[in-house]
């Protein structure tokens, strides 16, 4: 299945949603020769995962350019270059979808998780005990946790507790929103707006 959604978030700033259908040997078939990314392997036979592909397909698909550079710094976060142009970028896979999000000016975070009911047997180990007096669903508890990897993506120096430096404010879970987050570890603060939106049974989480 081709790409589902192509949104403007803003004038800078796009994300791209593939549903994955095809098999490692599409992808490969569909990945062109201009791409330059160090994790992309010299032998179609190397262990590389699917999603892998369907995210560089994807990008591909997004960008119609002679030249597409992914290169990762020592804390693995992701830059891109199109022809030599630096954007800021974030990418994510579950299961059967992935997504790419990139700026030309704005730092981001892109999170996509399942909801599965395994959230409720995991959840103490991300949820401060704030968060815990309000999530009390599937839903809430697995928005705050792709929350908290989105804003993870976005801080990109890791070395981030999801417990004590991440605190996700009261917020009613629905399929479309927007819900207030605050990041905090030693002098470093910053109040950032969560958007989300969910698409068949997963959450699509992400911050600028």
């Amino acid at each position: 299945m081709p790409i589902i959604s192509i949104q403007n978030i803003s004038s800078d700033i796009i994300l791209g949603i593939w549903k994955i259908t095809e098999t490692k040997a599409d992808f490969i078939n569909m990945l062109g020769n201009h791409l330059i990314d160090p994790s992309k392997p010299t032998n179609p036979a190397e262990n590389v995962g699917l999603h892998w592909y369907a995210s560089r397909v994807l990008l591909q698909n997004l960008f119609d350019a002679h030249k597409i550079e992914i290169h990762k710094n020592e804390a693995n976060k992701p830059t891109l270059f199109i022809n030599d142009e630096k954007y800021f970028i974030s990418i994510s896979h579950s299961y059967e979808y992935v997504g790419i999000m990139f700026s030309r000016t704005h730092e981001i975070g892109l999170d996509i998780e399942k909801i599965d009911e395994r959230i409720n047997r995991v959840s103490r180990k991300f949820l401060n005990e704030n968060e815990q007096l309000f999530a009390d669903s599937k839903l809430s508890k697995t928005l705050i946790w792709s929350a908290k990897e989105s804003v993870y993506k976005w801080y990109g120096k890791k070395e981030l507790d999801f417990k004590e430096h991440m605190q996700a404010n009261p917020f009613i879970a629905e399929e479309k929103g927007i819900f207030n987050f605050k990041l905090s570890k030693n002098e470093f603060e910053k109040e950032i707006d969560i958007h989300y939106y969910l698409i068949d049974n997963y959450v699509i989480t992400y911050c600028f």
